[in-house]
């Protein structure tokens, strides 16, 4: 799993307030961005059920921003369990 660090638009980067202000639904490049993660991992995560998603009106997927977000706490958990 590759972790890229992607700038958002103005190149400021993903902040706290970038997740808030996220719609609840993504598409996979705004979850990749926001998460991290690059698109073949979002797109892993879908298959494998690791985050909620659902198929929009075009046929594209849209990941919940919640439940992208309770995955990578999940994985922190995961990493440092012995912390």
């Amino acid at each position: 799993m590759q972790v890229v660090r992607v700038p958002l638009a103005g190149g400021r980067f993903v902040t706290p307030v970038s997740w808030a202000f996220a719609p609840e639904w993504l598409t996979v490049p705004e979850a990749s961005t926001l998460s991290g993660y690059d698109l073949a991992t979002i797109h892993w995560m879908i298959q494998d059920g690791a985050v909620d998603a659902k198929i929009d009106d075009k046929g594209a997927y849209l990941v919940e921003k919640a439940s992208l977000r309770e995955f990578r706490e999940a994985l922190l958990e995961v990493v440092h369990w012995r912390d």
